[in-house]
């Protein structure tokens, strides 16, 4: 599934131009306010933002849409997110893209970074978290909007 737009360079809006140069945040959450939240912070930042709550393409979607930087929360009982972030560090399209992890249990976070050659990850963050943490760790990473 390929869900890029073709523009010819004279065909794109001045809207359309200023976002394709934006560095793109690929977010993944079970819960929609979660979603929403993370969306308007990064959004307010200047970053393109794509959220998805585990959809079985979520993979997929990564692939062609190419962000910046994936933000995939773990959950109890979603084993969706671990198998993207396991999938994520071990292909070789997407080996390279920088993750940022978080989670409300501390002991998903140790996991992860325990076992960094199965799942990588670059920055791992507890929920709740400041708001400057999560902007702090995206900027650290791909630097600003």
């Amino acid at each position: 599934m390929d869900s890029k737009a073709t523009h010819t360079p004279g065909a794109m809006g001045a809207t359309e131009r200023r976002q394709q140069g934006r560095k793109h945040v690929f977010v993944v959450n079970g819960a929609s306010e979660f979603l929403d939240v993370v969306r308007i912070l990064l959004e307010d930042e200047s970053y393109n933002v794509t959220t998805t709550n585990f959809v079985p393409k979520t993979f997929d979607l990564v692939l062609a849409l190419e962000p910046s930087l994936i933000i995939i929360d773990l959950a109890i009982h979603i084993q969706a997110g671990w198998e993207l972030l396991e999938r994520l560090h071990n292909d070789a399209m997407t080996h390279g893209l920088p993750v940022v992890v978080v989670s409300t249990n501390p002991s998903f976070l140790e996991k992860v970074q325990a076992n960094s050659e199965r799942y990588g990850g670059q920055r791992f963050i507890g929920k709740p978290f400041d708001i400057q943490t999560l902007l702090g760790a995206v900027e650290d990473l791909i630097g600003k909007a």
